[in-house]
This record gives C-alpha cells, sequence and structure tokens, in this order.
C-alpha cells in the first residue's frame, strides 16, 4: 500500500473504501424509496377507482332498495276498497240529496236548513253501513247499538222541532214534507225497507201535494222540489232493492258488532292525526294556519269538559244555549200555558162572543227584563210536574203530567156514566177507559193513544199533537181544535149513529172507519176551502188535492 493511501487508513480501515461502500449504500436506498413511492401510487389509485365503483354500487342498490320498498309500504298501506253497497249509496247522497238541498237553500233559509239535516241523516249511515259490512249482526238492545244511531236521531228531531216552531212559516208544508220523509232514515230497521220507504212517501206525498197546489202555476224551483222528493224515495227504494233487500246486509262472518266498531273509530282517528300532522317537506310549504275562531266556539266546547264552565256558559240569557235548554224541555215546554176550561170556549158559549175584544197589550222591551227573573222562569219550567190520577168528587177523573217515565203500560180506568175524564199536559201513554163515561177532555198532548168504549157527549181535543182515538162503541160527537196530526177509528156503531166531527185549525187528521175484511179504511178531513160570493151569499167548496 502506497503512502498517500496509508494516509486515509483509520485504524485499519480505508476512509475511501468507506466512502464508496456508503455512497452505493445511499444509491440503494434512493432506488428503493422511488420504487416504494411509484408502487404506492399505483395501489391508491387502484383503491380509489375501487371505492369509486363500490360507493356507486351502493348507491345504485340503496336506490333500487328505496324503489323497491316503495311498492311494498304503499300496498302494505293501501285502504281496503270500499263495499259497492257503501259506494253506491254515497252515490245516493251526492245525486239525489245534495242537489235537493242546494235547491231547498234557495227557496227559504228553513227550509234549508231543514234539508241540511236531512242529508246529515243520511251522510250518518254511512258510518252505519260500514260497520255492517264488517260486522256479525248484533242483539239490537245492545246499547252500543242505540249509541251507533244516537247522531241520525238527533237530526231527525231538530227536524221536527223546525217543524213544530214555526208552524207559521209560509213554507210549514215544506217543514212538513221534511219532517214526513225524515222517518224514512230508519229503513234498515224494518224486515221489509223497500215496502217501508213506499208507505213513508205516502205519508210525505199529503204534505208535498199541498207544496205542488200552491206553487204548481207560480214557481218552477218549488215544483222542481217536489220532484226531487219524490226522486230521493224512488232511487232509495231502488237502492235498498238492490243491496239491503232484508234490512241491513250484515257479516256472518265479520267480526263482533263492538270490535268492529272499535276499528272503525280507530281507523278514523287515524286518518284524522294524519291529516293533521303532515310531513315536514310538505308543511314547510303548506299556507298559513287559518285565524283562531271566534270566542263562543271555546266557550260551547269547553262546558262539556268543565262543569263550572257549563253553569257559567248556561247563566247568561238568550243565545243558541237558550233556544236548545227551550227545546230540551220536552212535554214541559207547554206547562205553563193557561188549560182552557168549556166556560171559556167561545164556541161552546154563545154570550162569550158578545164581549168586546180585549186590546193587546203593549209588548216589553227584551232588553229591559232582567237576567234573574228570566233564570227563575227557565228553572221553574224544567222542573217536571208529578204525575196525577185521582177522581175528584166522585165525578170527574184527572189525569195529568204522565209521561213514558210515569207509566210502563197502558193506564186503565173504570168509568161511569155521572163521570167525566179531563186529560192534560200528558206525553208517550196509551190511556184506556172502560164502561161508559159522560165525556172528555183532552188538552195539551203529545203522542198519546186513547180507547173508549162509550160516552154520553163526546170528546173534545185540544192542542194537541199526534194524537190516536178509538172508539169500541158508541161516541156522538168528537170535537177537535188547533191540533195537529192525529187519527180517529170509529166503530160501527157510531158511524151508524151519525157520530159527528167538528174540527176548527186543525192540520194532518185522518178519520178511519172498518171494512169487511177487519181492515181500516183511512179518509183524510178537508182542509183548505175555497170561497166564492155567489148571488150575494157566500159559497164554500172543498179544495181537492192533486194526485
Amino acid at each position: 500500500m502506497s503512502g498517500e493511501e496509508n494516509q486515509f487508513n483509520v485504524q485499519g480501515y480505508n476512509i475511501v473504501t468507506i466512502l464508496k461502500r456508503l455512497e452505493a449504500a445511499t444509491s440503494r436506498l434512493e432506488d428503493i424509496t422511488v420504487f416504494q413511492e411509484e408502487a404506492n401510487k399505483h395501489h391508491n389509485n387502484s383503491n380509489s377507482s375501487t371505492n369509486l365503483i363500490t360507493s356507486q354500487n351502493e348507491s345504485n342498490s340503496g336506490l333500487a332498495l328505496k324503489d323497491s320498498e316503495t311498492p311494498v309500504t304503499s300496498s302494505t298501506e293501501e285502504k281496503i276498497p270500499e263495499p259497492k253497497s257503501i259506494v253506491a249509496f254515497k252515490q245516493f247522497i251526492n245525486e239525489s240529496v245534495s242537489p235537493f238541498v242546494e235547491n231547498s237553500k234557495s227557496i227559504d233559509p228553513l227550509v234549508g236548513e231543514s234539508a241540511q239535516l236531512f242529508q246529515q241523516a243520511f251522510e250518518d249511515q254511512i258510518q252505519f253501513l260500514t260497520i255492517v259490512s264488517q260486522s256479525q249482526k248484533p242483539d239490537y238492545s245492545d246499547p252500543l247499538f242505540a249509541e251507533l244511531l244516537a247522531p241520525t236521531n238527533e237530526k231527525i228531531t231538530k227536524i221536527n222541532n223546525l217543524k213544530d216552531d214555526n208552524r207559521r212559516s209560509n213554507f210549514f208544508n215544506h217543514l212538513n214534507t221534511l219532517s214526513e220523509s225524515a222517518a224514512v232514515i230508519f229503513w234498515f230497521g224494518v224486515p221489509t225497507p223497500v215496502s217501508y220507504v213506499s208507505d213513508i212517501k205516502d205519508s210525505a206525498k199529503f204534505w208535498s201535494d199541498r207544496v205542488l197546489k200552491e206553487y204548481k202555476d207560480k214557481d218552477n224551483a218549488n215544483v222542481e222540489w217536489v220532484k226531487q222528493v219524490s226522486d230521493i224515495f224512488d232511487n232509495l227504494k231502488a237502492y235498498v232493492k238492490e243491496y239491503q233487500t232484508q234490512g241491513p246486509s250484515w257479516n256472518a262472518n265479520g267480526k263482533p258488532f263492538a270490535q268492529a266498531i272499535d276499528d272503525f273509530k280507530s281507523s278514523n282517528k287515524t286518518a284524522t292525526d294524519n291529516s293533521n300532522n303532515p310531513p315536514a317537506a310538505a308543511s314547510a310549504s303548506a299556507p298559513a294556519p287559518p285565524p283562531p275562531p271566534p270566542a263562543s266556539f271555546f266557550e260551547e266546547s269547553n262546558t262539556s269538559a268543565n262543569p263550572s264552565a257549563t253553569a257559567s256558559a248556561t247563566a247568561p240569557e238568550g243565545g243558541m244555549n237558550a233556544v236548545f235548554a227551550q227545546l230540551n224541555q220536552g212535554s214541559n215546554v207547554t206547562s205553563g200555558l193557561k188549560k182552557v176550561d168549556k166556560s171559556e170556549m167561545t164556541h161552546k158559549n154563545p154570550e162569550l162572543r158578545k164581549q168586546p175584544p180585549v186590546a193587546p197589550k203593549k209588548p216589553k222591551n227584551l232588553a229591559s227584563s232582567s237576567s234573574a227573573s228570566s233564570n227563575d222562569t227557565n228553572t221553574s219550567s224544567l222542573v217536571k210536574k208529578p204525575a196525577k190520577k185521582e177522581l175528584v168528587d166522585g165525578t170527574k177523573w184527572i189525569i195529568q203530567n204522565f209521561t213514558q217515565s210515569d207509566a210502563s203500560g197502558p193506564i186503565v180506568i173504570e168509568v161511569e156514566m155521572h163521570q167525566s175524564v179531563f186529560i192534560g199536559n200528558c206525553s208517550d201513554i196509551t190511556i184506556q177507559l172502560k164502561g161508559k163515561a159522560n165525556a172528555i177532555s183532552i188538552s195539551e198532548t203529545k203522542n198519546i193513544g186513547i180507547v173508549i168504549d162509550s160516552l154520553i157527549s163526546g170528546v173534545d181535543i185540544i192542542k194537541s199533537f199526534k194524537y190516536g182515538i178509538q172508539v169500541l162503541g158508541l161516541v156522538p160527537m168528537i170535537s177537535i181544535d188547533k191540533s195537529d196530526e192525529g187519527s180517529i177509528y170509529l166503530s160501527n156503531e157510531s158511524i151508524q149513529n151519525q157520530c159527528q166531527v167538528f174540527t176548527s185549525s186543525t192540520t194532518a187528521l185522518n178519520i178511519n172507519i172498518p171494512e169487511a175484511n177487519d181492515d181500516f179504511k183511512e179518509l183524510a178531513v178537508p182542509e183548505q176551502f175555497v170561497s166564492t160570493i155567489k148571488d150575494g151569499k157566500l159559497v164554500s167548496q172543498i179544495v181537492e188535492h192533486a194526485g
């Protein structure tokens, strides 16, 4: 080894050799680093492509999954199709009843209101028929059955009250037509509904013919109104004949009645909740909510939940609450009226006719009446008077204030020739008089039936509504004044002795006479007359109804 190389030796190691080896190792490391970087870059590119493909596949599969889920969800949530009977009944309401209601509103507000209740009663039957299609036939004495029909009964009652409270209306015949027609709502309660619909149509035709007679050559809207009433009966009869020939078509394989009602209520509640809680996306674009209802709405709705609120709400006089409070009195609404004795009847006492008429009192200012006095009056009128049946001085029977709750069966009285009978302020009862009495006086009654053996004098009927009189023996005279919707069944003995029937301010009175087959023939008592002057004399003739 030369001297130059020796100077680079360190402890036996040559520095030049060490540097060359380090340079070679460094170059090797650089090559490895470059190769590793290239390899990593290629690996990353391949991973990103794989991830992209995977994400695309996942998104596509997600969309496909959503698309596949959508029809499944809609199919599971799809409602059970309505039975044909329900669809047909809704079509009947839309095509027959709804146009009739619109025409009624154009004729008169009261007629429109009554027709609207008529339609609502039909709409209540949609719920009933829906439950019928899903339920087994229940026991009609089941309280749930009465509860289901309660809304319908309420509307029928309102229709009758509208007629009773507006007897002086120019459209009283219209209201009577609707009142008689309303009975057809209960077609489902009879085993032969087809014939029942026809019978109710004949009953309503008595009043609709009056409308036709009055407006036949004057107003086409009223003539069309009469035709629409007839069409409602005809179309309902066709529906019942096709779908409900023998009454409601209960489902023999359906649910129990109580379960069907619960399921119907729960489905309605779900539908209501869904309509009240729309999705967030839809609510974002929905219009602003309507303004709050008037204060009277909250007052009426809170009374049912808060008894104290009910007491405070009914305290003020006036408003619809006071009106319905009066209507809900039933038979007691006439309890404050003065009963007319025979001695005070002008048609029985000619001397009373000679007295000069009394000037009417000046009406008081309604605003000046105190609420305290009116509340006292309302409270006293709501108190039902006790039922009374007694014989006074051995000569006069008095039967007063009886209702259906006071008498579960007929009230039977044994009468004698020297006794008279007074029946007043009674409703929904039947009275049978056995024996021969002197006379009977009936005043301010509703829905009563009276069976009479024989009388010496006769029967006086005053201010009564929906009454029935059946004569088994001899009654020489029947006098009827200011009464409505009565039926009299005469015996052959009374007819042979020329029983006389006097009527005054009386409507819808029918006299039934026996026929050979133990049936009765119905004869309508005339109510309208036309008078003319001939040779200085008044000549009156009966106005026959258009048939």
